[in-house]
């Protein structure tokens, strides 16, 4: 609730940053967590129990993660805890129509709430205004789900061409239905970013592989003025960076007393289509 004080040490860290007198905000949502792996019934419920732990420890209410078939610890989350985390698929528009069918079932099994890509990283590599992309953003609208690609030149050897900020403006363009959420920074492009969410409607930017202090100057400032609908939490970290620093961080991020709500929590249930 709006105005109220959460419980447990994600307060006590907000409460003693210089930056934030006092919290304003409970119920987080964590648009891209990383719960991991595990074999066997006992190893997943350890594992999932693990992450609620941490969730709880941080004031989280639900949180994303990855799911893909044969993925037993997912499975294991989103069927057990449904209440506490949501299914978000990664998808690879090479593989034609049995892609699509494969996010149907997701979608029928888990409740899908987002799609991921990195086009730099598909194989071959594709732009993500590619049109080989189109039935992958038509079944997205279909299914009422969020597209999340990665944008920015990606950190591993391979081209930035695909994942070039500006590509995104065309696919906004033509699908105006497609919720699409922009991850993993969008460097050096980040002041391109900001003009296209001003631009779109349906364009939106998730703070993933990002460590709070390390947000673009641009998206805390276009957040603080008029974009503080457009701008989502994950902890998901950069590589090699504990998902523990993220939390640590968080209250050095920048933003203004206002903005909190929306990016821990409302922006999510809005985007995501969370209930």
């Amino acid at each position: 609730m709006i105005g109220s004080e959460p419980e447990g040490d994600l307060a006590l860290v907000l409460q003693g940053s210089p930056r934030m007198s006092a919290f304003v905000c409970e119920g987080v949502v964590d648009g891209m967590f990383t719960l991991g792996r595990a074999r066997g019934a006992s190893a997943c419920d350890t594992l999932v129990a693990t992450a609620l732990t941490e969730l709880d420890r941080f004031g989280v209410a639900r949180a994303g993660i990855a799911v893909e078939e044969g993925d037993a610890a997912a499975h294991a989350a989103l069927t057990n805890h449904a209440e506490r985390f949501f299914a978000i698929g990664e998808v690879d528009p090479h593989a034609g129509m049995p892609e699509l069918r494969r996010l149907e079932g997701l979608a029928r099994a888990y409740g899908l709430r987002a799609v991921t890509v990195s086009p730099s990283l598909l194989r071959p590599p594709l732009a993500i205004d590619d049109r080989r992309f189109y039935p992958v953003f038509a079944k997205c609208v279909e299914l009422d789900v969020a597209i999340c690609p990665s944008l920015g030149v990606p950190a591993e050897r391979v081209p930035l061409w695909p994942q070039k900020v500006e590509r995104i403006d065309e696919v906004a363009c033509r699908f105006p239905e497609l919720r699409i959420v922009m991850k993993h920074g969008c460097e050096p492009w980040q002041a391109l970013a900001v003009l296209l969410m001003r631009k779109h409607a349906n364009l939106f930017y998730l703070t993933s592989a990002l460590r709070p202090t390390r947000i673009p100057p641009e998206i805390v400032a276009f957040a603080n003025e008029d974009g503080a609908h457009k701008i989502l939490f994950a902890s998901h970290p950069p590589s090699g960076v504990p998902r523990e620093q993220i939390w640590k961080e968080l209250p050095e991020a920048g933003f203004a007393r206002s903005v909190w709500p929306r990016f821990l929590r409302d922006n999510a249930f809005r985007v995501f289509r969370l209930s």
